[in-house]
């Protein structure tokens, strides 16, 4: 007589027809030859039924050209179905003959009761027909087990070679540049891995991990390292971005996109980070982006800063006044980094900012009406020593000068416009004189001194004291609430750029 034992429903040691060895003698039955049932199980599988025929053993295809398996004499024929496979062991004097069939290779189980004791029939991988003995008692339980198990089985690793399919396709798309592509597919295998972890953990009794939850767990390992591959590719792509934007001067964009690359991190880390392949290295790009997003917070503020120094240390006025213009755009940038947000991502305090703004308005115009002065006084030197060429030379110099500072003042310092406008209008006579003087006509009383000594003085004066340092917080403190003295050439990830 075979036997059918639910495992699931025993408490304690397993029973003897696991454990137990040897043959049987005339008032018992024997066991396996090489060793006990249970030692064909894996510890990643759970046992869930046992099995067993004295006589009949195991049939192998059709009875014309299939092959019959009895346990010998004095042993038995003893089954283990566990929630990966299906075990057949069959003692012998001569070894025990092993069968293990996965469930994903079984299908169109039936049991049968009518020939005085249990048989279960199934095709393995749809082809050959099985037969294995058994007992009677238990044998529906058996059978929708089985059947339960291979459809389990069969569903989860079709939708786990479909996910490895599109985890190839989104390597092979990130590679090649198409990183939106490649989220999208490892983020679609995800999806699709989650419906083969629900069919897994329906599968095994609620609270334990079974065999085919861990056969999910091994493809969802890949799935998190493909996932965070594809998100570090696109954060460094971002961090090129917002490198190329910063090297433009376009800060709002950079910061953006380090945003952009921060926040590809800050998924990374939300996976399981034990599967997450080159995690310490990983890690160490995400704080060198910090590094860079701290100093990118000051760089506008540093820029001008750096200008506005570079005005004041020049001694030639035109060198300073392109100094100062510089400085001026630096200062409005600064001050219309996240114009009208709630909170500023950029250091520098507006109202600090606006004040020194003024100043260096004030320090362009008066630069610029030096020029043009310098060489209208110039073009008088020439004029009083009878050399008319050199002197229209460079009252064309003033009045182009002049009209420049005239320009600026009407962009950034009103107030002197007045007076540069009559500056212009005196040099523009003095042009006049000269080139009149040259082609030989009449030429008016030159009243000139009269005019240099009526010019109202603009009260424009260049800053005498440099501005301070921008690696020194503590002098900064009259325009921002510190920059740091960070690198502003510091490459996040060290993989290219600057």
């Amino acid at each position: 007589m075979g036997k059918i034992i639910n495992l699931d429903n025993l408490e304690g040691d397993p029973p003897d027809v696991l454990t137990g060895t040897g043959s049987g003698g005339l008032l018992s039955a024997g066991y396996l030859h090489d060793g006990p049932a249970l030692g064909a199980v894996d510890d990643d599988e759970t046992a869930q039924f046992a099995l067993t025929s004295r006589k009949h053993g195991i049939e192998i295809g059709t009875s014309e050209s299939g092959e019959t398996v009895r346990p010998g004499s004095n042993y038995r024929m003893i089954g283990i179905v566990t929630d990966k496979r299906f075990l057949l062991l069959v003692g012998d004097d001569d070894g025990d003959t092993r069968f293990a069939i996965p469930h994903v290779d079984i299908d169109q189980i039936s049991g049968d009761r009518s020939l005085g004791h249990g048989r279960i029939t199934f095709r393995r991988c749809g082809d050959t027909e099985w037969q294995v003995h058994c007992g009677k008692q238990g044998l529906v339980d058996l059978t929708a087990y089985l059947s339960h198990a291979s459809q389990a089985w069969v569903r989860v690793e079709n939708i786990l070679d479909e996910v490895k399919r599109i985890l190839v396709t989104a390597t092979e798309q990130r590679d090649r540049g198409d990183h939106e592509q490649a989220l999208k597919s490892v983020l679609e295998a995800g999806d699709r891995l989650d419906a083969a972890g629900e069919t897994a953990t329906e599968f095994g009794p609620p609270g334990d991990a079974n065999a085919l939850e861990r056969r999910v767990a091994t493809v969802r390992e890949r799935h998190v390292a493909t996932l965070a591959e594809v998100r570090r590719s696109r954060a460094r792509r971002a961090v090129d971005t917002g490198e190329k934007h910063w090297r433009g001067n376009d800060f709002e964009a950079a910061y953006d996109a380090y945003e952009a690359a921060r926040a590809e991190y800050d998924e990374i880390f939300s996976l399981p980070t034990a599967v997450v392949p080159e995690l310490a290295d990983i890690r160490a790009e995400r704080d060198r982006l910090d590094t860079v997003i701290e100093d990118l917070e000051q760089s506008p503020l540093r820029t001008a800063v750096a200008a506005d120094n570079e005005a004041v240390a020049a001694e030639d006025p035109a060198v300073a006044a392109d100094h100062w213009a510089e400085a001026l755009e630096a200062y409005r940038d600064v001050l219309e980094l996240d114009w009208g947000a709630d909170e500023r991502r950029f250091a520098g305090d507006p109202e600090k900012v606006r004040d020194r703004l003024g100043t260096v308005a004030e320090n362009l115009v008066a630069a610029r009406r030096t020029v043009a002065t310098d060489a209208m006084e110039a073009g008088d030197w020439y004029a009083d020593a009878s050399q008319p060429d050199a002197a229209l030379k460079e009252y064309k110099t003033a009045r182009a000068a002049f009209e420049t500072a005239l320009a600026d003042a009407r962009d950034c310092y009103p107030d002197a416009t007045d007076h540069l406008e009559a500056e212009l209008d005196a040099v523009e006579q003095r042009l006049s004189r000269t080139e009149a003087r040259l082609g030989g006509e009449p030429v008016d009383v030159d009243d000139r001194f009269d005019e240099t000594g009526t010019t109202p003085d603009l009260d424009i004066t260049t800053a005498d004291e440099p501005s301070p340092s921008p690696t020194d917080t503590t002098d900064l403190s009259d325009i921002e609430s510190g920059i740091d003295g960070t690198d502003p050439k510091i490459d996040p990830t060290g993989h290219g750029g600057s």
